[in-house]
């Protein structure tokens, strides 16, 4: 019925001329006969308390409901009689107290038999409890309520209670009558003079409206000692602009809002601007560009979010020996950094050709790699070991790299191969009797068509992004972790005559190559590579040319890959297609869809739909249990559905396992219930 009664709002049009309300329908602005009498009290009143805002707003008031009137040039002229008791109804009517205002008048009325308060004192009272009512319909998430009231109560909506188009405002957006919000934004930009109301407005409106529907309010902005008011909250926007793309939910950002923080970056900006510009130009494949950001934001900030931003572009720029000093004082800051510095260690070693390290810098990469238990740089130093004919010692690390992973194929080829160069026959046997069953280069290990080739193995952990949101969700939630893989089958290999008969690819993918020049196979593995090396879009590429294979069980693992690449890319909906495109075992399923639909949730939140958020997170919950992180951001998804006592509920079970992120929202949760 109400949404009926208001099918014409969005046809209704703005009266910008202040102090006319904000139009909310077709009907006329409440007018008091002209024959009234104005009450001036409460405005003699306010003057007296020295109240100027109030006295402002008073008069702002009169003046829209008698148009010909005009206030008295002092207000606080002697011969004026003023009368207590109708002074303490004005007084409890300025405090919201308009049941106190009430009693007060009944109580005059019952000293002075026959007399009656104005018509204006009247409306004042109606248009105050209309006003409470209205903000007590916003609160609860009644929205048509919220526009029935300001259609009947239209001397409401001024630039005195901004705060009530603010919540209109929101009612309207709520239930898809954008446009309207929109006029209500602007009717207060338009009319509206104070600094932080209009400063509030345009931030409570970027959080509701795409940037293309914000457009029209921020051309209304004013200038202010030389610049716009909204500069910083202009920057604020670019910031989460570009945060959006480096979180998947768009390819790139407009020039100009690139362009906007990126000058203020360059004068004298913080250092967290000049990292995000770093890394958004590092996604948009700019390393060039990255890494001038990435050298401006050290010199600012020489700390270890400036270190782990230029660490990882030099990796990108194959900088490995810069990006291995950049890196190590920072290596035992933070797990993050410590797996990124083993990244930049292991590409390092891998060089082709090799190059001689100094002793100091192999030393701190051992014992790095020995405190982390690094897989890859173990085994990275075998294969630089075997290279500078030092096959005992190569033996050693791949053995330890076998003790580390007991399963990681790679070690036991590099095992076979450091033992075969110095004749351990027994060992060689011992190997490919363990792993010939699991690995084909192995089983083939010495036969005469056999040709050594690179091993397929990692020579990088996963290195962190940065984050797109100041939230507790953990990137564990966000993407699958690194589990064994699997691996398409390599050439045959067989024993070389002489160690400088190997030929190791190490760095098999650190340059381009086009997709389809490889065959599926060799895509398959080159995906991984890449996946590794975080360059997920070349990534998907491959894997996308191993779909193609005749294979059934190639395209099985290509899709896997693909969609997993998708995944760190932050980009759920083309994961979820690359998961269709080929059969995938029931565990895969589950690892798929719980990273795919936390991916869902957690872009949906960033975007501000929280009824999305929650719908992913409700699909989640039947592939895995939510952990504190995604319940906590359950809980603020209710929040911002004004659904308190579900977000509260949340918040408390959560706080009790001792998970502090949930405090502060516990606390938020209780005080609107108390509201």
């Amino acid at each position: 019925m109400i949404l009926r009664r208001f099918s014409t709002l969005c046809l209704a049009t703005l009266a910008f001329a202040a102090p006319t309300p904000f139009a909310i329908a077709q009907s006329e602005p409440f007018v008091v006969a002209q024959s009234t009498v104005v009450d001036e009290t409460a405005l003699r009143y306010f003057a007296r308390e020295g109240d100027q805002r109030r006295v402002d707003a008073e008069i702002a008031r009169l003046r829209a409901l008698f148009p010909d009137w005009t206030p008295p040039t002092n207000l606080l002229e002697d011969d004026f009689a003023a009368d207590p008791m109708i002074e303490r109804i004005w007084e409890l009517y300025g405090q919201g107290d308009f049941a106190g205002a009430r009693a007060a008048i009944a109580e005059k009325q019952d000293a002075e038999p026959g007399w009656q308060p104005t018509e204006d004192m009247l409306t004042s009272l109606a248009q105050g409890e209309a006003g409470v009512r209205l903000r007590n319909a916003s609160d609860v998430g009644q929205y048509e309520t919220v526009i029935s009231i300001a259609a009947e109560n239209p001397s409401l909506l001024t630039c005195d209670s901004v705060d009530l188009l603010w919540r209109l405002a929101d009612a309207f957006i709520t239930t898809d009558v954008t446009q309207r919000g929109i006029d209500a934004y602007s009717y207060v930009l338009t009319n509206c003079d104070n600094p932080q109301e209009r400063f509030a407005t345009l931030q409570q409106a970027s959080e509701r409206l795409t940037p293309e529907q914000l457009a029209p309010l921020l051309a209304l902005e004013r200038g202010v000692n030389g610049s716009g008011e909204f500069a910083s909250l202009r920057l604020d926007l670019a910031r989460e602009t570009i945060l959006g793309v480096l979180a998947g939910r768009a390819q790139s950002a407009d020039s100009d809002v690139v362009a906007e923080l990126e000058a203020s970056a360059l004068a004298d900006g913080p250092a967290d601007d000049l990292r995000l510009l770093g890394w958004y130009a590092r996604s948009q494949n700019r390393s060039a560009d990255a890494l001038d950001w990435f050298e401006r934001a050290s010199e600012a900030d020489p700390s270890a979010l400036s270190a782990n931003g230029l660490g990882v572009t030099l990796v990108d720029l194959e900088r490995f020996e810069d990006a291995e000093d950049v890196l190590f004082p920072y290596a035992e800051d933070t797990p993050e950094l410590q797996t990124v510095y083993l990244s930049a260690a292991a590409a390092l070693l891998a060089q082709i050709p090799r190059i001689e390290l100094d002793d100091d810098i192999l030393a701190r990469i051992v014992a790095t790699a020995s405190e982390a238990r690094s897989v890859p740089v173990a085994e990275e130093l075998g294969w630089f070991a075997y290279d500078f004919d030092q096959p005992r010692t190569a033996q050693a690390w791949f053995t330890t790299a076998l003790g580390w992973d007991p399963e990681h194929e790679p070690a036991a080829y590099g095992l076979l191969v450091s033992s075969d160069s110095l004749g351990e026959t027994d060992t060689v046997a011992s190997i490919k009797s363990q792993w010939g069953a699991r690995s084909q280069r192995i089983a083939d290990f010495g036969t005469a068509a056999a040709v050594i080739t690179a091993p397929a193995r990692t020579t990088a952990e996963v290195a962190p992004t940065p984050p797109a949101r100041p939230a507790q969700i953990v990137q564990a939630s966000t993407a699958p972790a690194q589990q064994a893989r699997p691996v398409a089958t390599t050439t045959p290999t067989s024993a070389p005559s002489a160690p400088t008969a190997i030929t190791v690819n190490y760095r098999g993918c650190s340059s381009y190559l086009p997709p389809a020049s490889l065959s599926a196979n060799d895509a398959l593995n080159r995906g991984w590579c890449l996946l590794d090396l975080l360059r997920g879009a070349e990534a998907a590429e491959a894997f996308g040319r191993a779909l193609q294979s005749g294979s059934q069980s190639v395209r099985t693992d290509a899709a896997y890959g693909q969609s997993l690449a998708y995944i760190r890319m932050g980009l759920a909906e083309n994961a979820a297609v690359s998961a269709a495109a080929a059969p995938q075992p029931r565990s895969r399923i589950v690892e798929l869809q719980t990273s795919i639909l936390t991916l869902t949730a957690t872009s949906a939140y960033d975007a501000g739909d929280y009824r999305r958020a929650l719908m992913a997170l409700d699909e989640r919950s039947l592939y895995a249990a939510e952990q504190n992180d995604l319940l906590v951001l359950r809980a603020w998804s209710y929040f911002h559905l004004r659904r308190y006592v579900e977000a509260a509920q949340i918040f408390e079970a959560v706080a009790a396992t001792g998970y502090r992120d949930a405090a502060a929202g516990l606390e938020a949760a209780r005080g609107m219930l108390r509201r």
